[in-house]
């Protein structure tokens, strides 16, 4: 049986790369470090190479690809460091395709292939972090439809969206659903986040009784399996730029060891840098099969698609932060400067290994899975 990627696969991975190649660069990435850090023309760029449309089904207007093409894409966008919504507006796309009624497929997908849709996440609250079971935000029934209430935080780019899809939970102690609501609806307000990633943006959303109707909520009603859906493609999301995020250091961490001259030899030569290196590779490359298997678990679904996830997301998480460190000591006290590109890698990768669950929460969730499984055997 072949695993490996189709011809067609690689010949978009390739275009992907060569276009943010030309139209995207760190340099031009420090110009946006202040303000919004949302880059118009590049999220113009991309929804004209069809990256906005991956997941958006051909009757609407998309490509109809799944969650496999997408991995390839979603590494590059970590190797890159792309700004913007555009990997969460994915991620909700599939929550849409996959759970939304008749009408909303209808009205939001042919937008967001368009790119004249932008939607972020809004998961995490300030006591359950990312843990779904304790989410706190609540829809109460009133009237026609719901009162939505709670505070998310690092809700990426809120005031540069078009919706928010919350977490949200369908009375006190009823099941969890995802709403659809605007920034700007009433009862909203926002504050933004000082990260650690600085191209990066993201925000503390307050909802204070915000009115939302049926057609607010994916799928008209609560649904417990599109919300740890968005979880694990958050997750797997996550895992496939940490990859991306990873194979860049290594590959500055190895010209840099080519030039750098020391002992009258470029460091490179010397066996101590080549065994860093050599490690370096073989948990970029562990990392990146993890990811990819991951990715196939959300397109095909199989029972055990918790546990692919998580041991992907935790396998990925710890790679990424060993490689940039590793690649920062590389660089030596050069890599600490702030004209050196590398520690916006390590900031990027920092950020990603703890969104949606960082190592010890998903190995935590394997282990549970694993001892469920034995029991039940």
């Amino acid at each position: 049986m072949n695993f490996d990627f189709s011809d067609d696969q690689y010949l978009f991975h390739d275009s992907v790369r060569d276009f943010l190649g030309d139209r995207w660069s760190v340099a031009k990435l420090r110009t946006h470090l202040e303000g919004s850090g949302f880059d118009d023309a590049l999220w113009r760029d991309l929804s004209e190479l069809g990256l906005l449309a991956m997941l958006v089904p051909e009757e609407h207007g998309g490509l109809g690809l799944g969650y496999v093409d997408l991995a390839l894409v979603l590494e590059e966008f970590g190797r890159h460091l792309v700004p913007g919504p555009a990997v969460e507006t994915m991620l909700a796309t599939d929550i849409i395709v996959r759970y939304g009624t008749p009408e909303q497929r209808a009205a939001l997908c042919p937008a967001i292939a368009s790119g004249a849709l932008r939607i972020a996440p809004a998961i995490a609250e300030v006591e359950a972090g990312f843990d779904l079971d304790q989410t706190a935000a609540v829809a109460v029934s009133s009237g026609d439809g719901w009162l939505l209430s709670g505070r998310k935080i690092l809700v990426p780019y809120a005031d540069s969206v078009d919706r928010l899809l919350v977490v949200a939970r369908f009375g006190e102690a009823g099941p969890l659903g995802l709403v659809l609501v605007e920034p700007g609806r009433a009862g909203i307000t926002m504050r933004p986040h000082s990260l650690l990633d600085i191209a990066s943006r993201a925000h503390e959303v307050v909802l204070d009784g915000v009115a939302t109707g049926r057609g607010d909520v994916v799928g008209g009603g609560p649904s417990p399996d599109a919300v740890l859906r968005l979880a694990d493609g958050g997750a797997v999301a996550a895992s496939a730029q940490m990859a991306g995020v990873a194979g860049k250091v290594l590959d500055l961490a190895v010209d840099y060891a080519n030039q750098r001259i020391q002992f009258g030899k470029p460091i490179g030569s010397l066996q101590a840098i080549k065994h860093r290196c050599a490690d370096m590779l073989a948990s970029l490359e562990t990392g990146r099969t993890a990811a990819y298997y991951a990715a196939w678990a959300l397109a095909d679904d199989p029972p055990e698609r918790a546990r692919i996830v998580s041991m992907a997301k935790a396998f990925c998480g710890d790679a990424a932060r060993s490689i940039c460190n590793e690649g920062l000591q590389i660089h030596g006290g050069i890599g600490f400067t702030w004209e050196l590109d590398i520690h916006l890698y390590l900031r990027r990768a920092k950020a990603l290994e703890y969104a949606f669950g960082d190592a010890a929460t998903h190995r935590e969730r394997v282990m549970s899975a694993t001892l469920l499984e034995m029991e039940a055997a």
